[in-house]
């Protein structure tokens, strides 16, 4: 009960087979559609901000362009004021007198509605106007310039220039694109577009840039245009994309990963840096997070179901077999398994089915040797005489001989009583060679009284062997055969016992030069050796020995019969050379 406890808890604390198949299948399903998913769900995220790294940067390239024609729509404005000699070379040659006519002003209604012709359609134009020197206002727009307004320092600046130009006040946010009208080789007036500053700069405020930081700057790093109120983090970033030697990549700033464009207008007039957060480009990848989570939740559950389902297939045939072999523990022999598959778990069972047919096969034929062998001794036993019987009757003859003075009859009826004495006193089953020699002598003294022949007994043993140790017993029938059929008819009958060492085997052999067995005689009973049959000389004769070496010994042990007709007889038997294991 115990033992079953025990056997019991140490299952309950290990793992089964089919725990670990469950183990692996779970492990190997769960690690390949984590995997998967993981690998998926970055895939994805690098080609969802892939994708708005590419969309970003052609909207603002687009912004670019749209500021650039802008710029360069002005600039062909003033090419085309530039290029109308007859509208722009009248005033400049009446700037010379300061006398006011009906022609001048004519003259100036039609410059003023030529100027308004060219903004027209041009929303981000505020107002085109040409100044002379002595301060002459030619302007498109209806709000009228007066002299007080050409004191402003962007006016002033743009009054002065000699070359064109865009100059911006970024205190007023005033944007104004000048130009020097020459006449006779020498400035005569400056023309100015006043363009809107919130209309240049509303490209940049639309949606796709509003969560993203956008820095202008025009020559010399004035900043032209910033969505970030803090100058001096406008700067700082300026600063950090300006060591980056690539136009595009990914930049830290205050911590926070940020995606980074920096891009030149094909005018040359100005430079925009844009900033996006990282956290806007992989906003639509995040939203894959729940149909990934959803995913990954039914793959895994699908996993889990498979895995559940696999091991149990796998660990039904185990499991049965398990069974059977319990019930085999519990005495039932009788168990088979029946398990159909054709892999290995089959192929077990097959085995297992096999070993317990030859485990039945084994344990009959036990059986049978243990009825062979208590038939053995049963009638060695019936082959003695009741001891104190046997005794009384020896010792009646001896004190008879005695007393009529039978010495030979006395000397025998001695021997008969020391034989008897020692072979039912003797209670050991197994006895050395030397006491063996002691019962065959005292037997042979019998036999030569009673055939009133003297036969030869000659003993050829190796010193050493003396000492063996062979069961009780166990040489006598042979020499009992031997004397019997082979020489009580012959004069000079010679029995020779020869026991020496063969490897790892004692030999010994008996042999009689007697009449020998016939042929046929010969074969039948060697063949009854091999097969295992009862033939036998006598009742207890040279076949029970052989059975008793094999029921002690093993079956790698026995006897064999070797004669001629006429010639000889040999019995030989092999015994183990190392007896203590089986004593």
């Amino acid at each position: 009960m115990n033992l079953k406890n025990n056997k019991k808890g140490v299952l309950r604390g290990s793992f089964t087979i089919q725990s670990k198949i469950l183990a692996v299948c779970l492990s190997l399903a769960l690690g390949i559609t984590m995997v998967s998913l993981i690998l998926s769900y970055y895939t994805e995220i690098n080609s969802y901000r892939k994708i708005a790294e590419s969309y970003l940067t052609q909207y603002i390239r687009f912004a670019d362009q749209n500021f650039d024609n802008m710029i360069g729509e002005a600039r062909k404005i003033s090419l085309s004021i530039a290029v109308s000699n007859d509208m722009i070379y009248p005033i400049l040659n009446n700037e010379l007198t300061s006398e006011v006519s009906y022609d001048r002003f004519l003259q100036k209604k039609r410059i003023t509605n030529f100027l308004s012709g060219l903004m027209t359609q041009k929303e981000y134009i505020a107002d085109i106007m040409i100044v002379t020197r002595n301060g002459s206002v030619y302007q498109a727009s209806q709000d009228l310039i007066v002299r007080k307004d050409l004191q402003e320092e962007d006016i002033q600046i743009a009054l002065r220039s000699e070359r064109a130009g865009i100059i911006y006040d970024r205190k007023k946010n005033s944007v104004i694109y000048c130009w020097p009208v020459y006449y006779k080789n020498e400035i005569k007036a400056t023309g100015m577009i006043n363009l809107k500053y919130d209309f240049l700069v509303d490209a940049y405020n639309m949606e796709p840039l509003r969560t993203s930081t956008v820095i202008i700057t025009i020559p010399e790093d004035t900043v032209f245009y910033s969505n970030r109120g803090d100058e001096k983090e406008t700067a700082h970033i300026l600063q950090m994309i300006g060591k980056k030697e690539k136009d595009t990549g990914y930049i830290k700033i205050n911590g926070e990963k940020q995606y980074y464009i920096r891009n030149k207008s094909g005018t040359g007039f100005m430079s925009i840096s844009v900033l996006i957060p990282y956290r806007v480009l992989s906003k639509d990848a995040e939203k894959l997070k729940l149909k990934f989570i959803i995913i990954g939740f039914c793959a895994a559950a699908a996993a889990v179901i498979c895995s559940v389902f696999l091991s149990r297939k796998l660990c039904r045939n185990l499991k049965q077999l398990s069974n059977n072999m319990e019930e085999i523990r519990q005495g039932n022999m009788e168990v088979r398994v029946s398990v159909q598959t054709r892999d290995e778990i089959g192929i077990l069972a097959d085995t297992f089915n096999r070993m317990m047919d030859q485990i039945a096969k084994l344990m009959i034929e036990i059986k049978e040797k243990e009825i062979v062998k208590k038939e053995a001794e049963q009638k060695f036993l019936d082959a003695q005489i009741e001891p104190h019987f046997l005794y009384n009757s020896i010792n009646s003859i001896q004190y008879v001989a005695h007393m009529r003075g039978e010495e030979e009859i006395e000397r025998v009826a001695i021997a008969l009583s020391e034989l008897f004495r020692s072979v039912l006193s003797n209670k050991r089953e197994f006895i050395t060679l030397w006491e063996e020699k002691e019962y065959i002598d005292n037997y042979i003294l019998i036999e030569r009284f009673k055939y009133t022949r003297d036969f030869s007994l000659i003993w050829d043993v190796e010193e050493e062997l003396w000492a063996y140790q062979i069961p009780k017993l166990l040489l006598q029938p042979i020499v009992e055969n031997a004397l019997i059929h082979g020489i009580a008819d012959k004069e000079e009958g010679v029995i020779n016992i020869k026991v020496y060492r063969d490897e790892n085997a004692v030999v010994v052999k008996i042999l009689d030069n007697g009449k020998g067995i016939a042929r046929n005689r010969l074969q039948e009973l060697q063949e009854g050796i091999y097969k295992n049959k009862k033939s036998r000389f006598r009742r207890v004769g040279i076949s029970n020995v052989f059975e008793r070496i094999k029921l002690l010994f093993g079956e790698e042990y026995g006897g064999n019969i070797y004669s001629y007709q006429n010639t000889f007889t040999c019995i030989e038997l092999t015994l183990p050379l190392y007896v203590e294991q089986y004593l």
